[in-house]
């Protein structure tokens, strides 16, 4: 019995800090790309404090600020059916998701590695790949502001016990490089850019919290999926041919897998291996 009530109040403790951190990360995802723009690229850490931070949280469509009851995560957006109280404008499914998926994923690692440091930083991690992926869908855009945060949080779970710096420079520095030589590769062959720089970033960071033997298995899963995903698309004429798809929600998606289950990461290699 304690370890029933131990585990469900693990899990209402992550699902409750995971739900805060979603709303938060829905800030990110949608002030982020706008102050890149608004600074033509070059954006400071304090500019980025100062968007992020103010103004206070309010309606995208009629700019009217919300009330601290209409920003309550997920019991918000359910009271009020994803609408603006003021003007009725929809928020969008997204703003829901990000939140549920956060507190999922909070959840999930409480209850796994108990309250720890480990814990805290692998939700830290998770949630950072649902923001990297909904900006790059929606943007086409992987922003340092979260791939550098993600990178120095990588280090910081490699001291903890079982982890490994000496796997997690092997899988930077193997991460980043492959997905270069990629990039560079059909730069040469095709004379235009096939992958974004971000990408090849991207690769590095994934690297440092999986490590150098996870990375054959995840640019399998990565590279699978997205053509499993972009082929119907194209055959069904829903996408053209010359339409650039993201690649980083195929790497986060395989990034997520094999670090929730590591263990499947062998069994990976040898579906790929025939």
């Amino acid at each position: 019995m304690n370890g029933v009530l131990s585990t469900g109040l693990l899990s209402l403790i992550g699902a409750c800090s995971g739900a805060i951190a979603g709303s938060f990360l829905n800030v990110v995802i949608h002030r982020v790309p706008r102050l890149i723009d608004a600074h033509g690229g070059n954006v400071s850490g304090a500019q980025y404090a100062a968007g992020l931070s103010w103004p206070g949280s309010h309606c995208a469509k009629c700019d009217h600020p919300l009330r601290w009851y209409d920003n309550i995560p997920l019991l918000s957006y359910l009271l009020l059916r994803g609408r603006c109280r003021f003007c009725g404008e929809r928020y969008g499914v997204r703003y829901l998701a990000v939140e549920v998926l956060a507190a999922v994923a909070f959840a999930c690692c409480l209850v796994t590695l108990g309250l720890t440091a480990k814990a805290f930083l692998a939700a830290l991690f998770l949630a950072g790949l649902v923001a990297l992926t909904i900006i790059d869908i929606e943007e086409q855009l992987l922003p340092d502001i979260v791939l550098g945060p993600l990178f120095v949080l990588g280090i910081a779970f490699q001291f903890l016990p079982g982890g490994s710096i000496g796997a997690a420079a092997l899988g930077a520095g193997a991460g980043y490089g492959a997905l270069w030589l990629i990039r560079e590769a059909y730069r040469l062959y095709a004379g235009v850019e096939g992958m974004g720089y971000g990408d090849v970033k991207f690769a590095g960071v994934l690297g440092v919290w999986l490590g150098g033997a996870a990375l054959p298995a995840m640019f399998a899963v990565a590279f699978v999926t997205g053509l499993a995903v972009s082929v119907p698309l194209m055959l069904m004429g829903r996408i053209g041919r010359q339409v650039a798809i993201p690649f980083g929600p195929f790497l986060a998606f395989a990034g997520m897998l094999l670090f929730t289950l590591p263990g499947i990461g062998p069994a990976i290699e040898m579906l790929f291996a025939f």
